[in-house]
């Protein structure tokens, strides 16, 4: 399979030229490549965010995408790079550090290799800038049609580190438990890794009221399907666009009203 796609995510911004360093570089390497930009604002040096906005990449881009990550504060550790091939036949290119951890989740690992060819790394390799020298090159490499084990050893798949996190399960006496996964920062809205088919069916959800107890804060949210059918500024639940159960205030900031971070438990039952 010919991967020519580049599905690129950093923690770098836009105040400055690095991520087009990295596309140059991968453009340099394999000229005939496509690069698309996930996103490059994931919060400075939080894996666990930049893990989160992976998780369904694989499943909307097609077989033939490179996925190239990196959000890297071990850079010139010795947390290296590994590129890894997952069921969909994508190969995914990350420091080995947890921000796979809900990709292959999401589309589980068939092969990993752990990068260590100078050959498929940015020469001289900059300690501070792995993201650049070791990620994007060895993207741009194999997207110029390296072959995956030609990039290093290979490793078991539970070589690969994995954050920690709650999955979501039924709660004693009903309804349901999991955690707050993460904030829509555009608007506010708090995202959580419980499935809207946990709790039940949106008719039964809509007849009555969600008791949703965040940090030991009970909640009483009316479940909507869409924002329009409560009044602005009013609170809803709702199942959002990846299935989850999802809090937020119509033409409002709910994180704003509610003090809500990425990993506090949430447990929801109907009322």
């Amino acid at each position: 399979m010919s991967h020519r796609l580049i599905a690129f995510l950093s923690d770098v911004g836009a105040n400055d030229e690095a991520t087009a360093l990295c596309k140059g570089l991968m453009l340099s390497i394999a000229p005939g490549a496509t690069i698309v930009d996930i996103t490059h604002a994931v919060t400075p040096f939080d894996i666990r965010e930049g893990a989160l906005f992976l998780e369904d990449v694989p499943a909307s881009f097609p077989a033939e995408t490179i996925i190239a990550a990196y959000v890297y504060p071990q850079t010139g550790t010795d947390t290296r790079c590994v590129v890894v091939r997952n069921e969909k036949g994508q190969l995914l290119v990350a420091p080995n550090n947890g921000l796979l951890t809900f990709a292959i989740e999401s589309v589980p690992a068939v092969e990993v290799y752990e990068v260590t060819s100078p050959d498929v790394m940015h020469q001289p390799v900059t300690p501070t800038w792995y993201g650049k020298d070791v990620v994007a090159a060895c993207a741009g490499h194999l997207a110029a049609g390296v072959p995956i084990d030609a990039v290093g050893p290979a490793l078991d798949s539970a070589g690969l580190v994995r954050l920690s996190h709650t999955q979501a399960s039924r709660a004693a006496g009903g309804g349901a438990e999991g955690e707050i996964t993460r904030i829509d920062k555009n608007f506010g809205n708090v995202w959580t890794n419980v499935p809207g088919a946990l709790l039940g069916t949106s008719e039964e959800m809509r007849a009555g009221m969600l008791r949703v107890v965040l940090d030991g804060e009970t909640l009483e949210i009316p479940f909507r399907d869409t924002f329009g059918e409560v009044g602005v500024g009013e609170p809803l639940a709702y199942v959002n666009s990846r299935g989850k159960l999802a809090l937020g205030l119509n033409q409002g900031s709910f994180v704003e009203k509610w003090d809500i971070v990425p990993g506090a438990q949430i447990t929801v039952t109907l009322s």
